[in-house]
């Protein structure tokens, strides 16, 4: 489909009275395709018929007291299992909304999810059984308003508490419209999931493909994490959608680059679409040189306005940009009086429209402050969701995304502000201050932290106990890639901290990151894990090293990188699976040398 396609379907779009929920739209497949395949995790199977089925009967379950009795939310801990699906579905009918609740989060953060949203009881996919949970909180109930809502997603909290955002069914059902009618012309979607229920992305897999009667293929936990299962799955399945972040799918281009035949593999997709960070000219340049046939898309939006904004499509290489809104929305570019900048000119990036939901449950200041009503000086004043992102107009018409109002950043697709991070690294016992500086062409994290004066020991402050602490407080997403131990930290004129100089000490450090010394002197092979540990994460590895990949900054993408070191250094190919069991040097060693 080419961009002209997708330019007149964007400007021919009405969005009609949406009375019909997307869970209505699921019913309707199930009528019409009863046998036909809507949910595959590992060697399971559901069809619309079974799907369907199952939720009427959880819905019966959770309606004994009356569909509106008593508070309306429930919890589902988001394991990646069909059971999530159904359960989804299964609380819309049973006209309650539902929060996703990360089965990993560290408890104070579950504890305030569960406290400011207002769910008396959770489910748990794997087991099947409900827990119910009493108030924690003296402040009132959160209330839904009337208007049916559909589910409560909590962004990653800027501030360093998770923010829920409250989005009604209609908000649902024109983010979903508007997504079947871009994508109409790529084909019933046989879509891979590759994000965690509880982000925002997986809006888009779960309801965008099963109200379209398509079939949701779900990752498991480990296959998510490794380009060959994946690639596994999608000729398995004849996969012919998927999203993911620019970061992970720059990897998994890098895996099937090094193994061509994999690219056969891949003969089945339609489109991949990239959302959550920002798309390099790089990631869209290394797509069309293996997948030439299949387009890519390049969705922005936050949670705040349902899953997406704007959008853009491409056929063959081009600049990166964030595209064109999505039908049925409105993308303002503002000054700091909320006035429209003239064409050409930066302006924070306002959204507008019927997908922009209610605001923030519980926490009516930060919506009044994020929702605001603005003046058209065309006629009646609109309400805004103002996204703190800066954007500009290009000539061609296409929005660019210029940065950031603030000093928030995405980690890994997870947003969060540099200070929070930085006020849990000096609540760390041992640490006297601390800075966060962000790469945005690497998307590499650096904190600098500077000890206690007196500290006694090394190991009560080293990188793998901060790490850890962050971990704790924060949750792994956000964990910075690098811990740099310094004596002070720069600042500016203004007695600001320097975050320029910051990154141009990050990357100096990097850049001259000793060769690796001899971890077990006598050992070669030994000595050639630690150099691809140096070069993967441009930290020293000390001699005698004993802590593992992530105490040294390792995570979820750089073990990618890992394994396809090490399978070059055995000379056959070595599973993520395995490297995330083996971690320290000394455990991969014996990896490598197994027969």
């Amino acid at each position: 489909m080419t961009r002209l396609q997708l330019r007149a379907i964007s400007d021919q779009f009405d969005p009609p009275r949406l009375e019909q929920r997307v869970c209505d739209a699921v019913l309707e497949q199930a009528e019409q395709h009863p046998d036909r395949p809507a949910v595959i995790c590992g060697g399971d199977t559901l069809s619309y018929g079974e799907l369907v089925t199952s939720a009427s009967t959880l819905a019966r379950t959770v309606s004994r007291d009356g569909p509106h009795a008593g508070p309306r939310r429930i919890g589902i801990l988001s394991h990646r299992t069909l059971a999530t699906v159904t359960q989804a579905l299964g609380v819309w009918l049973s006209g309650r909304s539902f929060v996703f609740l990360d089965p990993k989060a560290p408890e104070a953060t579950a504890r305030h999810i569960r406290s400011s949203s207002g769910v008396f009881a959770v489910l748990d996919p794997l087991t099947g059984r409900q827990r119910a949970y009493p108030r924690e909180s003296a402040d009132p109930m959160p209330v839904p308003v009337p208007d049916d809502e559909a589910y409560v997603l909590f962004t990653s909290g800027t501030s360093g508490r998770p923010k829920g955002v409250s989005v009604s069914q209609e908000n649902l059902a024109v983010s979903n419209a508007a997504r079947l009618a871009v994508y109409e012309g790529f084909g019933t979607p046989v879509f891979l999931l590759l994000s965690p229920f509880h982000f925002d992305s997986s809006v888009a897999g779960v309801w965008g493909t099963l109200a379209a009667g398509g079939t949701l293929v779900v990752a498991g936990e480990e296959e998510r994490r490794s380009p060959e299962a994946l690639v596994a799955l999608v000729a398995r399945h004849k996969v012919t959608h998927t999203l993911t972040v620019p970061s992970f799918y720059a990897e998994l281009l890098h895996t099937v680059r090094e193994n061509e035949p994999l690219a056969r593999d891949l003969a089945s997709l339609r489109l991949v679409v990239c959302a959550g960070e920002s798309l390099s000219r790089s990631v869209i340049d290394q797509h069309f040189a293996l997948l030439p046939a299949v387009s890519l898309g390049n969705e922005y939006g936050p949670t705040e306005c349902t899953v997406w904004s704007t959008y853009r499509v491409y056929d063959k290489p081009a600049e990166p940009s964030i595209g064109r809104a999505v039908p049925g929305t409105t993308v303002h570019l503002l000054d700091q009086r909320l006035r429209e900048v003239p064409q050409g000119a930066v302006g924070q990036i306002a959204i507008s429209g019927r997908s922009v939901t209610r605001g923030y449950v519980a926490d009516e200041r930060e919506t009044r402050t994020k929702f605001v009503d603005m003046a058209t000086g065309t006629g009646p004043t609109v309400r805004v969701y103002l996204t703190g992102d800066l954007g500009r107009w290009s000539q061609q018409g296409e929005l660019e995304f210029v940065g950031r109002l603030d000093n928030e950043v995405k980690i890994r697709g997870v947003r969060v502000h540099l200070e929070t991070i930085e006020e849990a690294l000096t609540a760390h016992p041992g640490i006297n201050s601390a800075a966060v500086a962000h790469d945005p062409d690497t998307s590499t994290c650096y904190a600098f932290v500077v000890k206690e004066a007196g500290t006694a020991a090394d190991a009560q402050v080293d990188a793998a106990s901060v790490r850890r602490f962050v971990t704790e407080t924060l949750g792994g997403a956000v964990v910075p890639d690098r811990i740099l131990f310094t004596d002070s930290l720069p600042r500016s004129a203004h007695d600001k901290i320097d975050r320029a100089a910051l990154l141009v000490t990050a990357r100096t450090a990097t850049a001259e990151a000793a060769p690796a010394t001899a971890v077990g002197a006598d050992d070669a092979l030994a000595r050639r894990v630690a150099q691809a540990w140096e070069q993967i994460l441009g930290v020293p590895v000390r001699e005698g090293e004993s802590g593992t990949f992530f105490d040294l900054g390792g995570n979820s993408l750089t073990i990618l990188k890992l394994t396809r070191a090490l399978g070059k250094i055995a000379g056959r190919p070595v599973g993520v699976k395995q490297v995330y069991r083996c971690g320290t040097i000394p455990q991969q060693v014996d990896l490598l040398t197994r027969s």
